[in-house]
């Protein structure tokens, strides 16, 4: 990021390291002026100001009329969390953030297509992966980023993009891996470590109509492995659904998913993503406990990436994704507009309750 901090004095000036995640720009508060913040906007593309000290009525009309976020903080010791602060509120000031997509089964053949909508067709595949080759995304895995990489999602050069799969199903290794292969794609696959098939989808009350689709060997993910371009997560052993389980069993889960990851993978997985999406407060602070850096949901959660990085939000990529949609999913908008959207929502849920008339779900 390019950030301008506004400084009392010498002993807050060094509240953020310069490194090659931020540029830094100083100027004491005595001396700062809109002139010379509007020259510095122009020349070095600032971003976002940091001031130290409480809210100040000028800069905030300054900021309105450059279009500049403003964090305000007293506490010039916890660099991490100013940080976060920095990007969430650029995050929010554009709209915009780092895109994690969801995918499931990419599949060959009609006979192929379940009943719930998680697969995309091979050639919408290949079509969605050219498209982000073309367009100079760069894909990234949480293992590029465990050491606070992410931060580096707005410069101004790079576009970048997670690509996740769930559950470990054999046409990631069929179909999906050849393609990101060809066009140089990384992913991050969740892996059900303990089933053969999608036991959690067939052999439930109300879920009998989907059908069986097989998940990969230990030898299968291995020969995945070896491509260099997928990192391993843990998605628990026979996809629990977390806020209907003990903490106990969870916990017990957890550590033997990763026992199995780490015997397959040779690494410790970091990366989690919740069964369904779903996930208690306790259950996530058992996910921390066993050693996870991140987690995923699947389409709730906050819109900033790093608002918390153990919810974290993803875009799912489904059957009917035309390339139009496909665009507007990795726009690193699209978690925004859904927040609006279910803002909005909310909001004629309130005014039909305030009149008696019937709110629709």
């Amino acid at each position: 990021m390019n950030i301008l901090i506004l400084y009392k004095d010498n002993e807050n000036k060094n509240i953020i390291k310069d490194s090659n995640n931020n540029n830094l720009y100083f100027f004491k508060q005595k001396e700062y002026s809109y002139k010379k913040i509007k020259n510095l906007k122009n020349e070095k593309d600032i971003q976002i100001i940091l001031y130290i000290g409480k809210n100040n009525f000028l800069l905030n009309i300054y900021s309105s009329f450059l279009n500049i976020p403003v964090v305000y903080t007293e506490n010039s010791k916890n660099t991490e969390d100013i940080e976060v602060l920095l990007q969430n509120k650029l995050a929010y000031k554009d709209r915009k953030d780092l895109p994690v997509l969801m995918y499931h089964r990419v599949i060959d053949d009609k006979n192929e297509i379940g009943f719930y909508d998680t697969y995309v067709t091979k050639e919408n595949f290949e079509m969605q992966m050219k498209y982000l080759s073309e367009n100079s995304y760069t894909s990234i895995t949480f293992k590029d980023i465990q050491n606070g990489e992410y931060k580096r999602r707005f410069d101004k050069d790079k576009k970048y993009v997670i690509i996740t799969f769930d559950d470990g199903y054999k046409d990631n290794l069929k179909n999906a891996l050849p393609i990101l292969k060809k066009y140089n794609m990384k992913m991050v696959l969740f892996l059900i470590t303990s089933e053969t098939y999608n036991k959690w989808d067939t052999d439930v009350e109300n879920r009998e109509k989907e059908k069986k689709f097989n998940l990969m060997t230990r030898e299968e993910v291995k020969e995945l492995i070896a491509s260099d371009l997928v990192e391993i997560g843990g998605h628990t052993t026979k996809h629990l659904d977390m806020p209907n389980v003990d903490l106990k069993t969870i916990e017990e889960d957890l550590n033997i998913s990763n026992k199995i990851i780490e015997e397959i993978t040779g690494y410790k997985p970091i990366s989690f993503a919740y069964p369904w999406g779903r996930s208690t407060k306790e259950s996530r602070d058992i996910v921390k406990k066993v050693g996870y850096k991140f987690a995923v949901s699947t389409e709730d959660g906050p819109a900033c990436f790093s608002d918390d990085l153990f919810e974290i939000v993803r875009v799912g990529i489904y059957s009917d994704d035309d390339i139009e949609k496909f665009k507007l999913r990795i726009s690193g908008k699209y978690p925004f507009i859904r927040e609006k959207r279910n803002e909005m929502k909310a909001f004629r849920n309130k005014i039909r309750k305030f009149f008696g008339i019937k709110i629709k779900q």
